[in-house]
């Protein structure tokens, strides 16, 4: 004869967890992903060489990569859309990178927002522009929390 209570414990509890609440519309944290890559696609690659004499004018192709990031206009977007964030939206994209780089999990997320709060300073979007892999970081920030941002709407 089987088990009825055996049976209930196979059950396994599939369901993912509701995402944390957040201060930022998700979709606008996405538009910053989308933004910051396409800001980062602009960056040469870093490859280690030889440092020029002190005087000596870069290279043609150098010049024209600059002349090109100078007409992208991805970098002033990504700046207005993070510099226009309230003080709380400000500390959750703040906090959303903090745990995307592996700080805090999920479950400490009201410590990520504590340290985000102390850590703003009026440079915010100077400060994440200056980090490698925003984007990267901000979307696994918003998947630790619950949040697939690969189905959002970026706010345009």
């Amino acid at each position: 004869m089987a088990d009825p209570d055996r049976d209930r414990k196979r059950v396994i509890d599939t369901e993912e967890p509701e995402p944390v609440p957040l201060e930022i519309p998700p979709e606008h944290v996405a538009f910053i992903i989308l933004k910051a890559r396409a800001v980062e696609a602009l960056l040469p690659p870093v490859e280690p060489e030889e440092e020029p004499e002190a005087g000596t004018p870069p290279p043609e192709e150098e010049t024209d990569m600059l002349d090109e990031q100078a007409g992208d206009e991805s970098e002033t977007e990504l700046r207005e859309a993070i510099d226009l964030l309230s003080d709380e939206a400000a500390t959750d994209l703040l906090a959303l990178f903090l745990v995307g780089r592996g700080d805090f999990g999920r479950e400490e997320w009201a410590d990520a927002r504590a340290q985000a709060a102390e850590q703003i300073n009026g440079n915010l979007a100077d400060d994440l522009l200056g980090e490698t892999g925003l984007g990267d970081m901000l979307e696994e920030g918003l998947n630790a929390l619950g949040y697939a941002p690969e189905a959002l709407e970026p706010d345009a």
